[in-house]
């Protein structure tokens, strides 16, 4: 089972890589009909704004550093076994967490303030589906990084609770 959800790691990374240099050529040869794609615009005659180009690269690089940050400590924590190191679970835990957060914040400027800086009041107003809902499919990625987090401290407390136990024996 570890083989197989390496294995999906890896292809979903190759994949979410080989997507964002995709979308890098694309801006690169000035061809931006997949840009308003992702933004959920219609095709648009103009050039969107540089800044929201920028924007939107620095986000995805967020999204795609997050998800392979949390991706590699996954790796690590199906690497660890059945060993008990609580620590050593707790940190990798932790981090999965940071990843996973750094995935949502991504995700949401992503798909809330780029398309706005894209567009830079150029795209008419009722084109503009702009809605702000905190509580949509991407929130699972943030709960998901507070349970392991909660997690991980749990398991620094189980780690300092052995130590105080293994000094009386």
């Amino acid at each position: 089972m570890a083989l197989v959800a390496r294995i999906l790691m890896g292809v979903t990374s190759v994949l979410m890589v080989a997507y964002m240099v995709l979308i890098c050529s694309l801006v690169m040869i000035g061809n931006y009909d997949e840009i308003w794609e992702l933004a959920d615009f219609p095709p648009q005659d103009f050039a969107p704004s540089s800044i929201g180009i920028a924007l939107g690269l620095f986000f995805a690089v967020v999204v795609v550093g997050g998800l392979l940050m949390t991706f590699w400590q996954s790796h690590l924590l199906l690497k660890l076994g059945r060993t008990h190191l609580f620590r050593a679970l707790a940190h990798r835990l932790r981090l999965c967490g940071v990843g996973l957060t750094l995935m949502w914040v991504g995700l949401y400027a992503f798909m809330n303030l780029v398309p706005l800086t894209l567009s830079m009041g150029r795209v008419a107003p009722d084109l503009m589906d702009i809605e702000w809902s905190p509580f949509e499919i991407e929130t699972v990625f943030l709960v998901l990084a507070a349970v392991m987090v909660a997690l991980s401290e749990t398991l620094t407390r189980a780690a300092e609770i052995e130590d105080e136990n293994n000094q009386f024996l």
